[in-house]
This record gives C-alpha cells, sequence and structure tokens, in this order.
C-alpha cells in the first residue's frame, strides 16, 4: 500500500471528502507499515535468532571435534 500516496497533479483541488480520504489512506498505509515491522520483529525473534544460536552450537560442535582429531593425531 505504500505505493498509493496522495496524487498531487490534478487540474482541480480536492473537496473536503477527498482530503478526508486521502489522510485514511495515510492512516492505513502506517498502519500496514506498523503490522510488517512487528512481523519482522516475530521472524527475528522466532527464527532467525533461533537460526543463529543453531549455527553457533553447531560450529562449536565442530571445533570441539577437530580439537578432537587434533589430539588423537598427536598421541598416534
Amino acid at each position: 500500500m505504500a505505493d498509493i500516496g496522495t496524487p498531487k497533479n490534478w487540474l482541480v483541488s480536492p473537496t473536503k471528502e477527498i482530503d478526508d480520504m486521502w489522510i485514511e489512506v495515510q492512516i492505513q498505509e502506517k498502519r500496514s507499515r506498523i503490522a510488517r515491522h512487528k512481523q519482522d520483529i516475530e521472524d527475528l525473534q522466532k527464527g532467525k535468532l533461533k537460526e543463529l544460536g543453531a549455527i553457533i552450537m553447531m560450529l562449536e560442535l565442530e571445533i570441539k571435534e577437530l580439537e578432537n582429531k587434533k589430539i588423537q593425531d598427536v598421541q598416534q
């Protein structure tokens, strides 16, 4: 909805009713943006942060595996 906007190039001036309609459009655009940002926050909290946590845990496991391999190679 962000592409709706208020048209500026008219040959006539808008009435009060039309001005009010444009204001309602702008209000709805702002509400939609708020909803999208709230969804982005939820996606970060429930998705991306957990994904990054899982990646870190996997990398830590790989480090332990490599350290164990290094110790085993030294012992041989």
